[in-house]
């Protein structure tokens, strides 16, 4: 029983109990104080009648007249006179009851008033003896009266004081609210904390669990700074803090292999010339701090992409690839452009960079993307001075945007999107989902994302394609043996308008919300903690699951994953690829499970492309793997 409800049955009792000793002392009161009355008036009758009686003839008529013209005018209940023997010579009664009073009222109070007797004398001799009662009803009926004005009048204080009550109740147990909505939240590994209230019991309450909230929140701080520190030693350039050569080409390699994208995008080296003769001039430190600045003005470039990394293949030289650089020539100039000026006149006279940039597509290999590259930086480095070069590649169907539109917009109207089919199993073989990645009929073949993506994003008709992506996989789990993960973009997360109709669509059908599961881009969806946190907010109200895909172990290390409500993280593949050689990539991989399990995150590799990295990821704690090498169960 709730606490509103205990109040207003305390309320109740009280009001009936307050109710029944005022109605008892009150009736008693008022009843005591008639029947004083009611005697003091049946003896004062009675000596008045009879007075009268001794001074008329005491014949019979003017005797029967006298008492009945009394009777019918003084409310009386009964007059009864006798003789000196004690027969009866005359009476009068009226027997009729209270009128709207229970007997049981009237049972209760019995009136036991008694008569006023008084003598008739005719002249020296004693004619009789008169005996009146005055009439009760009267009585009754007032009494009745006022015991139901007193009950009403207790039924509106009732409701007047149950509501006021309510009221103060309901501000009064808001910090309690608070407190349970912030327990539940810890049930949920989210890790909230609420402002203190004023009530003193309340607020000690409130701060004991916003102290139990902080501590374990920085207990995962303190892990996440851990791990972030162990991929910083594993993955990352001591001089430049870039990736190393072996994470960023694994990096590269996962995201040619990504069957689900298909990306599509560019990778540009820019090569230090001679780098043993300026460091002979500018001295070991100087190069340091020099390759330092260059590696941040390449970072900053970098976090214009989408899914991009830099990294440094060797002492010269350093990569970048990103998938949304449509336009790599232009990416090169722009980043020669962006070095120089930020160097300024701090650069060394002695400082010549190359650049060389090439497009690669779904279908190429990290050795032809790199073989490209080489050529280019080959005829960057026969000009005098910077230089930036091109290698192109095989040109793809459609020349410009307006027939890339035309394109998309055909395809979706005639053949709509298709799903691809994936699975996701967990450490005990079985099937988790079926990863669904967008397919598009074009130019003939079905296209993954990655192959129009770039020119979908550009168009502003990414939208349009979440709206049929998110259709068809709903279509799809109208089978109830159907789970599927579809990836969404981060332009739909922004959007207000898409996930007020997110919420509604799947309001409307729970059974199939209920097997959807909804991933986003690590890197976009949290530069947008509030959007995420609302579409997790309305995957708790619909049922459907939502997560991360491409999570590396930044994501654990800038953001507090714990106010999201996330359901899961897909490690990217660069990640787990190969772990089964490196004990070093296991402990960081076990120690991001430790941390996303501890607050109720599921933790998913991608790209598990070799049987030998399955049994290392279950043994570090991952829950689920996807990839070439994993095979969907038997029924």
């Amino acid at each position: 029983m709730t606490l509103r409800k205990q109040l207003w049955v305390a309320i109740a009792i009280i009001m009936l109990l307050a109710l029944l000793v005022s109605i008892v002392a009150s009736t008693l009161s008022a009843r005591n104080y008639l029947a004083q009355q009611l005697l003091t008036k049946n003896i004062d009758n009675a000596a008045s009648l009879a007075l009268s009686l001794s001074q008329l003839p005491k014949d019979d008529t003017t005797v029967e007249l006298q008492i009945a013209s009394q009777f019918d005018t003084g409310h009386y209940r009964h007059i009864r006179l006798e003789d000196p023997t004690g027969d009866l010579m005359l009476e009068r009664r009226n027997p009729e009851a209270p009128r709207g009073v229970p007997m049981w009222f009237i049972d209760t109070l019995n009136f036991d008033v008694r008569p006023g007797v008084a003598h008739v004398s005719d002249g020296w001799s004693s004619f009789g003896t008169l005996i009146v009662e005055s009439q009760t009803n009267y009585a009754y009926e007032e009494l009745w009266a006022g015991t139901l004005r007193l009950t009403a009048i207790f039924t509106v204080g009732l409701l007047v004081i149950g509501l006021l009550g309510s009221f103060l109740l309901g501000r009064l147990i808001q910090p309690l609210r608070q407190v349970v909505e912030q327990a539940e939240a810890v049930g949920a590994r989210r890790f909230i904390t609420t402002p203190e209230p004023r009530t003193w019991e309340f607020r000690a309450l409130v701060r004991a669990m916003n102290q139990l909230t902080e501590h374990v929140r920085a207990m995962l701080v303190e892990e996440s700074r851990r791990l972030e520190r162990l991929k910083t030693r594993l993955q990352h350039d001591d001089v430049t803090g870039l990736l190393a050569r072996e994470p960023f080409l694994a990096r590269l390699q996962a995201t040619l292999d990504n069957r689900h994208a298909g990306s599509s995008g560019s990778l540009v080296v820019l090569r230090i010339h001679d780098l043993a003769t300026l460091n002979q001039i500018v001295g070991h430190q100087n190069l340091d701090a020099l390759l330092a600045r260059i590696a941040k003005i390449v970072e900053q470039a970098v976090a214009h992409t989408e899914y991009g990394a830099a990294g440094r293949l060797n002492g010269s030289d350093i990569a970048v690839f990103g998938d949304s650089i449509a336009d790599s020539h232009r990416f090169a100039q722009s980043l020669l452009g962006g070095v120089r000026d930020a160097l300024g006149d701090d650069a060394p006279d002695a400082l010549t960079l190359h650049v060389a940039a090439t497009l690669y597509h779904p279908e190429d290999t990290t050795g032809e993307v790199l073989a490209r590259a080489d050529l280019a930086l080959a005829r960057a480095e026969l000009e005098p001075g910077d230089a930036v070069a091109h290698e192109p590649h095989a040109a793809l169907p459609y020349s410009d945007q307006h027939q890339w539109r035309a394109a998309i917009t055909d395809a979706l109207d005639q053949h709509g999107i298709e799903l691809g089919r994936f699975p996701v199993i967990d450490a005990n073989q079985q099937l988790m989902h079926h990863e669904a990645p967008m397919r598009l009929l074009l130019d003939g073949e079905l296209r993954p994302a990655g192959y129009f993506m770039p020119w979908a994003v550009r168009l502003d008709l990414i939208r349009r394609l979440d709206d049929a992506v998110l259709e068809a996989a709903l279509s799809q789990l109208q089978s109830p043996d159907e789970r599927l993960a579809i990836n969404l973009s981060v332009d739909s997360l922004r959007d207000t308008h898409f996930r007020q109709a997110l919420e509604t669509r799947l309001q409307l059908d729970p059974r199939a919300a209920g097997r959807l599961w909804v991933e986003f881009p690590a890197r976009g969806a949290l530069a947008h903690p509030a959007e995420l946190r609302d579409l997790c907010r309305i995957a708790r109200l619909t049922g459907f699951t939502v997560g991360l895909e491409h999570a590396g172990p930044e994501a654990f290390q800038a953001h507090d994953l714990t106010t999201f409500g996330l359901h899961y993280v897909k490690l990217q593949a660069s990640l787990t690829h190969g772990v089964h050689r490196s004990s070093e990539t296991q402990a960081l991989i076990r120690g991001l499970c430790t941390l996303a399990h501890s607050i109720g995150i599921l933790v998913i590799a991608e790209g598990c492309d070799s049987s030998d990295d399955i049994d290392p990821l279950m043994d570090a704690g991952i829950d689920g793997i996807t990839g070439s090498a994993v095979r969907e169960p038997t029924r």
